[in-house]
């Protein structure tokens, strides 16, 4: 739901809704708020009963009675009817109450009319009631003004049969017309303003929550495409990471590399782009594309025959043009159609915002796939800590040009295997067992078809299960400052301390992220998962790491998840490690954070 939707609301002169979703929501809370108004609008005309009882008791109730007990049993009913308001759910109900109501009190005034004459106190007695009977909030408008139209020619029908002077009569006649036209006119305006708050209280809902899922999916991302070194499957997989934002009923996207000025679809999805002959990305689009870095919305036409021959344009829907970059250069276009309502500012931030996200996942990791590590660099030697309260860190052959962490990876022979193969199983033993020499990340995809088969395992058997992600604070700045060799080294260092501690036979170890890494811990509950993750943090926190550019000091931010009786499933528990890792970094970093 968009602004739009008020702009185009405010240039219509209808009271209901153009959009059928929009009008069944308004109509849906208009009954779940029925009781409450229900019970005002009785307690409205109580009121007006009694104090029409009181001023027939003044003014004839000496000569006829029945006006005043005729009021006294409307304004009776109406505070019962309104008990029974505050407890009974049938909205129906409560409209036929309303009018039944409202006939036996303005059916009084009419009766009173007719047993004692007209009197200028009965048309005022009258136009109170049209003026209540039309400002219901449940009943609605045509109801309202087809049962004052009707009740009024019965009141000026009482009028002849007392025969009173023609003059009286066309006179009250115009003022009880344009009563009735008021009283529509103020339900108009009252419908319409209701209407209009109910639009902008479900747009800014609308806008926060589709703000709240924008940012669940930009921590989702780096979950999902970590690993993934295609660019045509990272761009593809962006569909499912678009759809909980921006509503969309098609989709269409391409690579450009390799292709010529008229680029082709790569995939597509949705009858709206089916029937485009010409290419669906001109050079003109491309060229605002790459100018401006930014969505570009538009609303697309089509050319039919019209009456004598003439050619018109008909809409066929709204556009967004998503640019997907890689530094400066255009590396893809995606582009969404819809037709109920043109993209909005929203839509176009949220989309570009994921696609620069999806494209920093995938060059960083394009980066860690390249790395080429001698597997022969000895093993870091982790130091005592000095008098002073430091520890350092170091090679056995000291400041070596050889990077001192070999970070391979398993391959899996079956991409659509679910559970682990036995000679990766084999080959991560055979590892494990000469962890003395190297130390085996693996990378973020494989290491999450290890971890499902070991979550379903301690699924069944009923045994903890923990997990926990570290990211290393400062190492980004770190490589900006003295370079990818130095930061490595800190992170190296920081890996096998923790590859140190940890349970080789059971844990497994994964990268996470650019600057991070997972650690997966079988039969460990949290609180001794927790405690594990703040031994290593305090252990980082007081180490200092030898460089080539001096001495270089980091700190841990880590997040740390368990497995629960409503977890759900393996990726559930990594989103709440992510988040407690997220709230870490939040809190100032250097910090242990646990989500339950």
């Amino acid at each position: 739901m968009s602004q739009d939707l008020i702009t185009r609301y405010k240039k219509s002169f209808l009271v209901r809704f153009q959009n059928d979703e929009t009008e069944a929501r308004y109509r849906d809370l208009q009954e779940s708020r029925g009781r409450s108004s229900s019970a005002f609008a009785f307690a409205a005309l109580a009121m007006l009963c009694f104090a029409f009882a009181y001023l027939e008791s003044r003014a004839f109730g000496h000569d006829v009675a029945i006006p005043m007990y005729g009021y006294l049993l409307a304004g009776v009913l109406a505070v019962a009817n309104a008990a029974i308001s505050r407890f009974a759910a049938d909205t129906f109900k409560h409209n036929l109450r309303l009018i039944a109501n409202a006939v036996l009190a303005m059916g009084t005034v009419i009766g009173a009319v007719f047993l004692q004459k007209y009197s200028a106190y009965h048309a005022i007695e009258f136009v109170l009631l049209v003026a209540w009977l039309s400002s219901l909030k449940t009943v609605r408008m045509l109801y309202t003004f087809a049962l004052n139209t009707v009740l009024a020619i019965l009141f000026v029908g009482a009028m002849f049969a007392t025969e009173i002077s023609g003059f009286w009569i066309s006179l009250v006649s115009v003022l009880l017309g344009a009563a009735v036209l008021l009283g529509v006119y103020i339900g108009y305006l009252t419908e319409r303003g209701r209407r209009m708050l109910f639009l902008e209280t479900e747009i800014n809902k609308s806008m926060t929550n589709r703000q709240e899922l924008w940012a669940f999916t930009l921590i989702d991302l780096d979950m999902a495409l970590s690993g993934i070194l295609d660019f045509k499957e990272m761009i593809a997989l962006l569909k499912k990471h678009l759809e909980p934002v921006i509503e969309f009923d098609s989709y269409i996207l391409t690579s450009l590399e390799g292709q010529g000025p008229k680029p082709v679809a790569d995939k597509m999805e949705g009858e709206l782009f089916g029937g485009d002959d010409e290419t669906l990305w001109s050079e003109e689009l491309l060229g605002k594309l790459t100018q401006t870095r930014q969505a570009t919305v538009s609303a697309e036409h089509e050319e039919e025959k019209g009456m004598f021959g003439n050619k018109r344009q008909r809409f066929t829907s709204y556009r967004l043009d998503v640019p997907v970059f890689s530094d400066s250069k255009l590396m893809g276009v995606i582009s969404l159609r819809r037709r109920n309502e043109p993209f909005d500012d929203l839509d176009m931030i949220a989309s570009v915002s994921i696609a620069s996200q999806a494209m920093l996942i995938f060059k960083r990791s394009s980066r860690s796939s390249a790395v080429v590590v001698d597997q022969t660099v000895p093993e870091p030697v982790i130091r005592p800590k000095k008098a002073n309260g430091d520890a350092t860190v170091t090679t056995t052959n000291g400041l070596s040009e050889n990077r001192d962490m070999e970070v391979t990876d398993a391959t899996f022979t079956e991409s659509d295997q679910t559970l682990v193969p036995r000679d990766v199983m084999k080959k991560l033993r055979e590892d494990e067992a000469s962890a003395k020499k190297t130390i085996t990340l693996m990378s973020r995809e494989n290491a999450d078809k290890v971890a499902v088969d070991r979550y379903r395992s301690a699924a069944v058997e009923g045994d903890p299960l923990s997990i926990l992600i570290i990211e290393v604070d400062g190492l980004s700045k770190l490589r900006e400052k003295d370079g990818d060799e130095v930061a490595y080294k800190v992170f190296a260092a920081i890996v096998k301390y923790i590859f140190s501690k940890v349970d080789k036979e059971k844990d497994i170890l994964g990268r996470y992220g650019q600057n991070g890494l997972s650690v997966l811990m079988p039969k460990v509950d949290m609180n001794a998962a927790e405690r594990f993750a703040e031994m290593i943090r305090q252990f980082v926190a007081s180490a200092r790491y030898k460089t080539a550019y001096g001495e270089k000091s980091a700190t841990l931010s880590i997040g740390v998840a368990a497995i629960t009786d409503d977890t759900g499933d393996y990726s559930s528990m990594v989103k709440r490690a992510d988040m407690a890792l997220f709230v870490a970094k939040k809190n100032g970093r250097n910090c242990v954070k646990v989500r339950l």
